[in-house]
């Protein structure tokens, strides 16, 4: 989840950089791989707690950070939009 993110921050700033509105676009794609990931940890951490409530804290700290790491492909995302508006005139979440 973490190397997802990163990747998409990276992937959102060279796309800002190089006015590149195809990779704008693969980035917002990968927002909802992103979204999977965290789904997937939260129904883990659930599973877990529910087996052993002693870990409970544990798996609220790493859920929280799970959490970061959605937020940060959400912004990302946010950017990769935001180059699409630049190049194209229209937001993306306007056409939806």
């Amino acid at each position: 989840m973490a190397e997802a993110a990163i990747d998409m921050v990276g992937r959102s700033v060279d796309a800002y950089v190089k006015k590149d509105l195809a990779l704008a676009k693969k980035v917002i794609a990968m927002d909802d791989t992103v979204d999977g990931l965290f789904v997937t940890v939260k129904n883990e951490l659930i599973g877990r707690i529910a087996a052993d409530p002693t870990c409970g804290e544990q798996a609220l700290d790493i859920l929280m950070i799970a959490k970061y790491l959605e937020r940060i492909g959400d912004h990302a995302t946010n950017i990769a939009e935001w180059v699409e508006f630049s190049l194209l005139g229209v937001h993306p979440e306007a056409q939806a």
